[in-house]
């Protein structure tokens, strides 16, 4: 099995991390991590012993040199260039998978359903943590229900790591910023339809070490999925949130209202600057920079919630599906990026062993077999759980309701 990973940042890293262990993930396989930044390919190249390349995804002739003969492709680049990488995988006969299309580019790539299905082909949209894990764990909890009418996600970040940095990133610095300044959209009465950003924000009880926080809307692709994939059993309602710690949801919001998550191009001495990708750069290079030999031992956590409501034997049911991850004892990787990059490799591997036979542009949770793909995620130090409500007093939930909303 030939599989090539595009990016070597964190996530690309943790990929290849997790397909090179022999305990994790047994078998043989040809690996090459390729970046447009070639020493970062290397570094993980020799690290891992596999094969690292300069690849520039932006341009399909080399691209498609590099993939060819690849049973699958993971891409873990910024998800602009995720349509793109699509149809060179369609070129190459390759399957795909990749990390998320924030919305948008998730959308896009549905209309390539037909052209994968016809080449026999399978692309896994948004294999991550979230979407991702997320998606998958909707997937199970429908599967439970014969009717859908409610799924939302909700994912919760801590960091308790004790350290002097002025700033730390959970993930792609250009993606959190995006989270921040683009408006959401989710499902409200069966349409899909866009909310102000920084919006529907609400205290929620998380399990610990999170436990109570704000989360509010953000810009996900999880709501355009799970209405592509419950629309048949009658989905109504979907949606995304989000909860970062709050001295780090203090510093973007503080970043974003002043300006630096524009890519409008301002002028600074005759030159012209672009605000997100200079703040970006300079954000980076003082994490390069950033000495940690006084610090603490790393030590954060996300939660993922997903919370399904539907109906099953005429009763009205509520499925939520949750895991708790904490920084990695194996690796050392922090819980944001564990569960972010451990996915991808999982899926590629059942795909591999044939556990995962679907065809086309599928969303994780039309083509993952949940408790297989659980099992895998408890090796790794993410378990899962489930629990389920039914009401026993009356109908529905609406009662309920209204008696736990009360303020206190």
């Amino acid at each position: 099995m030939k599989i090539v990973i595009l990016g070597a940042g964190i996530q690309g890293g943790i990929v290849a991390s997790d397909l090179c262990d022999a305990e994790l993930s047994p078998g043989q396989r040809d690996l090459t991590i390729c970046d447009y930044q070639a020493h970062k390919a290397k570094n993980i190249g020799e690290k891992l012993g596999i094969q690292a390349r300069q690849c520039d995804a932006a341009n399909h002739e080399q691209l498609v040199d590099i993939i060819r003969g690849a049973d699958i492709v993971v891409n873990c680049v910024q998800y602009h260039w995720n349509v793109g990488i699509m149809k060179a995988c369609l070129e190459t006969r390759s399957h795909y998978i990749d990390l998320g299309g924030l919305f948008h580019v998730t959308r896009k790539q549905f209309e390539l359903h037909d052209d994968f299905l016809q080449a026999g082909l399978l692309a896994v949209l948004g294999m991550g943590s979230t979407p991702g894990t997320m998606n998958v764990m909707a997937g199970y909890a429908a599967g439970l229900l014969d009717t859908v009418r409610e799924a939302h996600a909700i994912c919760a970040c801590g960091d308790f790591t004790k350290t002097n940095a002025v700033i730390g990133i959970p993930y792609s610095l250009q993606t959190v910023m995006e989270e921040h300044t683009l408006d959401p959209w989710i499902l409200r009465n069966g349409e899909l339809v866009s909310v102000p950003a920084g919006s529907g924000k609400e205290m929620i009880h998380f399990s610990e070490p999170i436990g109570l926080a704000e989360a509010g809307y953000c810009i996900h692709s999880e709501p355009a999925q799970f209405y592509r994939s419950f629309k048949e059993k009658g989905i109504k309602e979907a949606s995304f949130k989000l909860s970062l710690p709050a001295s780090f949801e203090e510093k973007i919001k503080f970043l974003s209202e002043i300006g630096f998550g524009s890519e409008e191009t301002i002028r600074v001495d005759g030159n012209e600057i672009n605000p997100l990708r200079t703040m970006i750069a300079v954000i980076n290079r003082y994490l390069e920079r950033y000495d940690d030999s006084g610090d603490g031992a790393l030590n954060d956590c996300d939660v993922l919630r997903m919370v399904v409501q539907g109906k099953k034997d005429q009763m009205e049911k509520e499925i939520v599906v949750e895991s708790v991850i904490r920084t990695s004892e194996k690796w050392g990787f922090m819980a944001g990026a564990l569960d972010t990059g451990v996915p991808p490799s999982i899926v590629a591997q059942m795909i591999e062993k044939g556990q995962i036979t679907a065809r086309g542009v599928c969303s994780p949770e039309q083509c993952v077999p949940p408790i297989p793909y659980f099992k895998e995620l408890e090796k790794r130090e993410m378990p899962v759980y489930v629990l389920e409500k039914s009401p026993l007093s009356s109908d529905d939930f609406s009662c309920l309701n209204r008696v736990v909303s009360k303020p206190k």
